[in-house]
């Protein structure tokens, strides 16, 4: 029953540690450009993975195969993340945390897109039904603090990154081969840190890492132990043993965690309770769709 009950666990864990990259993202951008940041976060991520490699003695240089599979696991987070950082320039945490709720549609088509099977109604309604609940949460929000919402570049920009992280479980599960999971995950972590290395090597080199405030380092420890090495392993182990579908449901739960630990929480129970209801009921059904 406990291994049954861990890969949900592991995704509620999963879904808490992002959650708290919104907030906490929009104040690193104030101050580190974006793709500094998801570099930094990246390479300390990698490095710890590293030294947990060699400490537990499980390091040692993957096939060119085996580094293709971990370089194609790393690009949709990759993108993703990318396109967060840099959408969060433009946009508020609150907007992009319920646009990321429709994450678990972008993925469920993707699975019809590649098995070409439409699933069951009960599905599709439970995952409509949890987007709605999960969107009606924010817009209450913003509605109650006077926050409205412009769509500009950076929304649309971001929505292209939840495209790439719908479709990270089924990256994930193609490309598992049965090995330890802290290699798997080490070594995608090291594939993304080389690529973003190579890539902004000149940028990287004449920045002016001085000017980086201790609040923002240790924002960028957070993202980088917090929401990249560790939500990375988990992210992993769950969509292995999950339906890519019931991986992404909890991200419904995202927009509930960022205004649970929001600074300035204004509930309004008439939409909040149904909006939570619809959230857990719709959660309860994909649960069931093993």
């Amino acid at each position: 029953m406990f291994r049954s009950a861990l890969p949900h666990l592991q995704m509620f864990i999963f879904t808490f540690v992002i959650a708290m990259t919104f907030p906490i993202g929009k104040q690193l951008m104030l101050e580190v450009p974006p793709m500094m940041a998801t570099w930094l976060r990246y390479i300390i991520a990698a490095v710890l993975f590293s030294l947990l490699l060699v400490l537990t003695r499980r390091f040692s240089l993957p096939t060119k195969s085996a580094f293709l599979r971990y370089t194609l696991v790393c690009l949709p987070s990759l993108l993703y993340f990318t396109a967060m950082f840099s959408a969060l320039t433009q946009t508020t945490a609150f907007a992009t945390s319920a646009l990321y709720t429709s994450v678990p549609l972008i993925t469920a088509l993707l699975v019809v897109l590649t098995s070409k099977h439409l699933g069951k109604f009960s599905t599709w309604a439970a995952l409509g039904l949890g987007f709605i609940g999960a969107l009606t949460l924010v817009i209450q929000q913003a509605s109650e603090l006077n926050t409205g919402v412009t769509w500009n570049s950076g929304y649309t920009l971001f929505m292209l990154g939840c495209v790439a992280m719908a479709a990270n479980p089924l990256v994930i599960k193609a490309c598992y081969r049965q090995e330890d999971f802290m290699v798997f995950t080490g070594w995608s972590l090291i594939a993304a840190s080389l690529i973003l290395s190579l890539t902004l090597m000149p940028d990287i080199a004449a920045y002016d890492w001085r000017q980086v405030s201790t609040n923002a380092w240790l924002a960028t420890l957070y993202l980088a132990i917090f929401a990249t090495a560790i939500s990375f392993f988990l992210f992993q182990k769950a969509s292995v043993r999950l339906a890519p579908e019931q991986v992404s449901a909890y991200i419904f739960l995202i927009p509930v965690f960022v205004l649970i630990t929001g600074n300035s929480i204004v509930i309004n129970w008439l939409y909040t309770i149904p909006a939570l209801m619809a959230v857990c009921l719709a959660m309860v059904l994909l649960m069931r769709k093993q």
